[in-house]
């Protein structure tokens, strides 16, 4: 701005001085045509002819007067110049002015309102599921059917930056139920203390998130696998989340089961440690290869009325495995005495690729009738998946680069996932804890997924699922079971 107006200056003088110095010089000969032709003198008189004295000394004074501005002119621009100079170095060592985040709104991570100092917040976020399923060959005719899988409304947030809460109750099946209702106490990253209705620090895939699950159902490693429970723990994330661990005590529930109360005196101690061993070495090819070890031990008291046993289910969640539980004739397994759970547990995301797999070995003392038993169950599962369009993976789900758009003609990301997963049932479980005839011994499936990310928030899923059995069937082996699964998610 300063330049411009210097030049402006410069301009108006190098064009207004001649203007003046043409119109002093008519004025000069105007004056001399006043005052008549100029009379003769006599040379002795020595002077010279009238008007010519005063024209030269006009110009001389206009140009001296020319020359004072221009030294003026260049004074201004060296002053203007330096006063620039040091307002731009100002500007420079000023910091950076910050636009305050906004204190509520609605995004791809649902609603949230907080304080400026962001001490307290509230976040609302939701999970709405549709699937489809459908069995072919089909021998116990199974229903092909629509449902709601999970409708879920998170209330979550913060409270003086120390305290966190979540209460997450589910609206499918057309029930309320509470799945989750906890509060975590929070002074240190590497201390806290939670309490209230939570995931039991056990399986890996279970304490994943359900939308970010790669398939639509969890594989059979999580018949095993406890679900959530009501307890207190101490966890805590050291060294940039490089170790986490979490130890606690809980009502304890049966294999794949949750519970909202205790069905007996006695309680489970659980304790999960990972460990993300390559971290430090900040190598984006194992910066993201972790592995683990779970475990969960206590004492059962189950009854004729709540036996604390629970069924097992395929990926098609079809189950395929049943204790016994006949009250005509009295014959009802149910848990008395000691159990415990060991869960070895790995994953490893690169790039695009990841590989995910756990084992689990549950043992539980079991009792019908007159007899009594140690019953040993086995599971195991590994999951491999792959982004075709080539966004990073993680274990927190997944955010496609180019999100579906029409108009941008752009469509999303796409993964691809496959799974093979087996789970043993003891032999000590037949026949008296279990029917043959009925039940399954050994569970052996192998399944295939594509997701279409349309967003990081909404997502079609394809399942195909195939699971083979040993036993279940008075002739022999039950028959296979093929299912396709379908879903459309929502989540934010």
């Amino acid at each position: 701005m300063a330049q411009r107006i210097l030049k402006i200056i410069e301009t108006a003088y190098h064009r207004l001085i001649p203007v003046i110095v043409v119109i002093a010089l008519a004025g000069s000969s105007a004056r001399a045509q006043e005052t008549g032709p100029p009379q003769p003198q006599s040379p002795s008189d020595g002077a010279q002819p009238a008007g010519a004295p005063a024209s030269g000394a006009a110009v001389e004074a206009l140009a001296r007067a020319y020359q004072q501005l221009l030294v003026e002119h260049r004074q201004l621009a060296s002053r203007l110049a330096a006063q620039e100079r040091r307002a731009a170095e100002r500007d420079r060592t000023l910091p950076t002015p910050v636009t305050p985040p906004p204190l509520f709104g609605f995004g791809t991570n649902g609603f949230f309102l907080r304080t400026p100092d962001d001490s307290f917040q509230l976040r609302i976020r939701s999970v709405i599921q549709a699937d489809g399923r459908a069995y072919i060959d089909d021998t116990l005719k199974t229903q092909d059917t629509f449902l709601i899988r999970r409708a879920r409304l998170y209330i979550e947030g913060s409270i003086a930056d120390v305290i966190d809460y979540r209460l997450m109750p589910d609206f499918a099946g057309g029930q309320v139920v509470l799945f989750d209702a906890w509060v975590n106490l929070r002074p240190w990253a590497w201390l806290q203390l939670r309490g209230g209705k939570m995931k039991s620090p056990f399986g890996l895939e279970r304490l994943q998130a359900e939308q970010n699950l790669v398939f639509v159902e969890r594989g059979l490693t999580q018949d095993l696998a406890p679900d959530r429970d009501i307890g207190a723990s101490l966890h805590g994330d050291v060294a940039g989340k490089t170790f986490t661990y979490e130890v606690g005590i809980f009502n304890g529930v049966p294999d794949g089961s949750s519970s909202d109360q205790d069905s007996n005196y006695a309680k489970d101690f659980e304790a999960r440690l990972f460990f993300h061993p390559f971290r430090p070495l900040h190598n984006k090819w194992i910066d993201e290869f972790g592995l683990g070890v779970a475990g969960t031990y206590g004492w059962q008291h189950g009854t004729l009325t709540s036996t604390g046993l629970a069924s097992f289910k395929t990926e098609g969640q079809i189950t395929f495995f049943n204790w016994v539980n006949n009250a005509a004739t009295g014959a009802i397994a149910y848990a008395y005495g000691n159990r415990w759970r060991v869960d070895p547990q790995l994953y490893w995301y690169v790039g695009p690729i990841a590989l995910q797999g756990e084992y689990v070995y549950s043992s539980t003392n079991v009792t019908a009738g007159n007899n009594a038993a140690t019953i040993a169950n086995q599971a195991w599962q590994l999951e491999l998946s792959g982004v075709l369009t080539g966004e990073h993976q993680t274990y927190d789900g997944l955010k496609p680069k180019r999100p579906f758009s029409i108009a941008r003609r752009q469509l999303g990301a796409f993964e691809l996932g496959l799974r093979v997963d087996e789970l043993y049932v003891n032999d000590a479980a037949f026949p008296i804890y279990a029917d043959p005839t009925k039940s399954a011994r050994r569970a052996t499936g192998v399944a295939a997924q594509l997701n279409w990310y349309f967003t990081a928030n909404v997502r079609f899923a394809l399942l195909y699922e195939h699971t083979n059995f040993k036993g279940g069937n008075g002739m022999g082996d039950r028959a296979p079971e093929n299912a396709f699964l379908g879903r459309l998610q929502v989540a934010f």
